[in-house]
């Protein structure tokens, strides 16, 4: 593996010292446990559009919905 450059721990640095990413990683923190419904299943909506979050924020293309047909799913 190679090994990062001074330039690039400069930045993680920079990055690791910045409140705008304490803030958001003690949100993600806080809300973590937020995929699952009350009795412990998971929460299927949410997770889809966290994923779609996840897409718009690192700039992939929102796919179409396609309906999934069966009776036997499994996580």
């Amino acid at each position: 593996m190679d090994k990062f450059t001074d330039a690039e721990k400069d930045e993680l640095r920079a990055v690791a010292k910045s409140s705008e990413m304490r803030n958001d990683c003690a949100h993600l923190a806080r809300n973590r446990h937020k995929f699952l419904k009350p009795d412990g299943s998971p929460d299927i909506d949410k997770i889809v559009t966290f994923i779609a979050h996840i897409n718009t924020l690192l700039g992939h293309p929102t796919k179409p919905f396609k309906k999934i047909s069966g009776n036997n799913f499994k996580l």
